[in-house]
């Protein structure tokens, strides 16, 4: 498990690296948007993950162990909004491991049965009262995830569940960083702005 949270910690590191190289140039509004999935691990770059877990036993323990993860999802009941204390983190947290892996697990497989239960996540966490704007990290960390999981699901995903998980990355994600009430960190000497900027 240790060698697990190691893992995404450089995979994650590495990828927002690459993009955050690849958005210094601004998008011109004429431009095309390629297809999705067009976050982190775009549009038909798995194939290179198969390449790599093909080749590197290290690399096909971690697929493995990833897939043994979601595996373990599956009869669990989706989050729920159970707030302690002031947070909801650990929930964004724990949201943040099961699409990120899930969707992986879709992507890199093909199996319907990841597919099915990352979508059933999605949708209880978009019908979540709110992802609680009073600790803004917990929101920041829940529309990165979030949006992940729109992304790389986005070509199978129903219209009916890309307006709901849409409409909740919005109005429970991005509208509450426009509230004064809510959006003091704008104005913050330390890495509170670049984070809750992140989605």
């Amino acid at each position: 498990m240790h060698c697990l949270k190691n893992f995404f910690i450089i995979f994650f590191s590495l990828l927002l690296a690459e993009s955050a190289i690849a958005q210094q140039e601004l998008i011109p509004k004429s431009a095309k948007l390629q297809q999705h999935p067009r976050i982190l691990l775009f549009y038909g770059e798995e194939g290179l993950i198969k390449q790599s877990i093909a080749s590197s036993p290290a690399w096909k323990k971690m697929h493995e162990a990833i897939l043994q993860s979601c595996d373990n999802l599956l009869e669990k009941p989706p989050i729920e909004r159970i707030q302690i204390g002031r947070r909801l983190l650990d929930k964004s947290r724990e949201a943040l491991r099961r699409i990120f892996q899930l969707s992986y697990a879709w992507r890199r497989t093909g199996e319907e049965r990841y597919f099915i239960r990352c979508e059933q996540e999605m949708l209880a966490i978009s019908k979540f009262s709110d992802w609680n704007p009073s600790h803004f990290l917990d929101v920041a960390e829940m529309t990165m995830v979030m949006a992940i999981g729109y992304d790389w699901l986005y070509p199978k995903i129903s219209d009916e569940s890309k307006k709901t998980i849409g409409e909740a990355i919005v109005s429970k994600g991005l509208y509450p960083s426009l509230d004064p009430k809510y959006n003091s960190w704008l104005g913050s000497a330390n890495n509170w702005n670049q984070v809750f900027n992140k989605p």
